[in-house]
């Protein structure tokens, strides 16, 4: 099989063996392996339950939250899944940029009807989606197209395509955030919407560690956070790791400032920007009791200062038509 180098220095698979995405109503302007699609229909069992159930009942089978981090995972994707819902209707088509292992798209798709493309970097997450997709009920991810493609590089759509993105925890991983953005504010169509959420960091664990010498934050940090992600927090990679790993934080995350500023440059108009999510590391939180868990994680999906993670919603202008 032919390969090139992606920005990353890793080699990504060409997709000449896949079928070439050329009709002239189509998304897409590159080669890219597909998932088949097949719209919902109306009638369908369970669609006169709302949404949100749905999405509540979709994401708990997916994630079978027990412990605080899992059902903090299980209240972030909850506090996107259900924003989007809010916004988007049937037939809408929303992209999943960096789906990971495909608990959001599959929530859009089952639980809110939603038309999802979904792409991740990493083949061995689009094969982990197409794996969950055949063990689930028929229909289940009939709504999702599902592709590998780099966010680095540009995201291989036509413009004005979606009625909404979402990129959850992957803003900290690219080189180039801000082309992500550009590239968003593209395929969006007037009046599109961008979801995203990054780490804070003007979070209170980093306010903390900034004033320590980089000694004290290796040993402090490395107990309690998994290194590899954090190569600038700890002052180095992990060794067992790449250079370059699209896993790896390339920062700690953002400012408000920062996100909005970045937004504004291309060309979106922020709707909501807030802190949220208890500023204690999960290895802190799992101590929690599990009749805890739950309450404690919803509560961290609220507005807090100094919170943990940063939740933005931002709209294309309908005068950038």
């Amino acid at each position: 099989m032919r390969s090139h180098e992606n920005t990353n220095g890793f080699r990504e698979k060409a997709l000449g063996r896949f079928p070439s995405i050329s009709r002239a109503n189509d998304i897409y302007i590159t080669a890219a392996r597909l998932t088949p699609l097949v719209p919902l229909t109306i009638g369908d069992p369970g669609s006169e339950v709302s949404p949100d159930v749905r999405i509540d009942r979709t994401l708990r089978d997916l994630v079978q939250p027990g412990n605080y981090e899992r059902w903090e995972y299980f209240s972030r994707q909850r506090l996107l899944a259900t924003a989007m819902s809010a916004v988007l209707r049937p037939p809408g088509r929303i992209l999943d940029i960096g789906c990971g292992y495909g608990a959001l798209a599959l929530t859009m798709s089952e639980g809110a009807d939603l038309d999802v493309v979904a792409m991740d970097i990493l083949e061995e997450r689009v094969s982990s989606v197409q794996g969950k997709i055949r063990t689930r009920d028929r229909k289940a991810g009939s709504g999702i197209r599902l592709l590998r493609a780099n966010a680095e590089k540009g995201l291989p759509f036509r413009p004005e395509s979606f009625d909404g993105a979402v990129a959850t925890e992957v803003l900290e991983h690219l080189d180039d955030p801000g082309r992500m953005l550009q590239e968003a504010h593209r395929v969006l169509r007037p009046s599109g919407r961008l979801f995203l959420t990054t780490p804070n960091a003007d979070a209170l664990p980093y306010r903390i560690l900034r004033h320590l010498p980089p000694s004290a934050v290796r040993k402090l940090a490395g107990s309690l956070t998994r290194s590899h992600l954090h190569p600038d927090l700890m002052h180095s990679a992990d060794e067992h790791w790449s250079p370059g790993h699209p896993d790896q934080h390339r920062r700690e995350g953002f400012t408000l400032s920062e996100l909005d500023s970045l937004a504004a440059s291309s060309g979106l108009k922020p709707l909501k920007l807030y802190t949220y999510r208890i500023p204690l590391p999960d290895r802190i939180m799992n101590v929690t009791p599990r009749r805890l868990s739950r309450p404690l994680a919803v509560y961290g999906t609220r507005p807090m200062p100094f919170g943990l993670q940063v939740y933005a919603e931002f709209v294309k202008p309908e005068e950038s038509r």
